[in-house]
């Protein structure tokens, strides 16, 4: 449990996109540890990067190779939520939360033809956003280290895999 005087304001870090983005990965929020590090997906322990270098056979320990992943095989990343209060990284404590523009975002990267949600939550909260383009939604399992059904990089790479190649 938590106490709710512990919550805390975080905002959503500024969208990962590229001109020849087509696919758009959205979270619901980005983890404490995302937010200390400046990057999507920044905790060791998510194996959002492992799973993406491992199915396009690309380094992923810094930044800089995180970015060109995303950049080589068109990929965007971003948040539904805009800010929010929360205990930490846990989404199921968010309150007061500020939703992301997400038709405004796919009508200024019209190249984004699919969205892939990285958790129920992240789909639960775009079906409650303005989002009404024709763009297919697919859900995928969090990368989180925390998600026992999905704790390995072999168990999350396929469903990932299946999700990009359905585009």
């Amino acid at each position: 449990m938590y106490d709710t005087t512990s919550l805390q304001q975080f905002t959503a870090l500024e969208p990962i996109v590229f001109e020849n983005s087509t696919v758009l990965f959205l979270v619901s929020m980005p983890s404490v540890k995302s937010e200390e590090h400046k990057m999507y997906f920044g905790d060791p322990a998510n194996h959002f990067w492992p799973v993406l270098g491992a199915i396009y056979n690309m380094p992923y320990a810094s930044d800089e190779e995180k970015l060109a992943i995303c950049q080589t095989h068109g990929i965007a990343i971003w948040s539904v939520v805009k800010s929010c209060l929360r205990h930490m990284s846990r989404e199921d404590t968010m309150r007061d939360i500020v939703l992301n523009d997400i038709n405004g975002f796919l009508q200024a990267h019209p190249s984004i033809q699919k969205i892939i949600c990285v958790s129920h939550g992240a789909q639960r909260l775009l079906n409650e956003s303005n989002f009404m383009e024709n763009i297919p939604v697919e859900y995928v399992p969090s990368p989180s280290g925390a998600d026992l059904d999905y704790e390995s990089v072999d168990r999350l790479t396929p469903r990932y895999k299946e999700a990009l190649e359905n585009e």
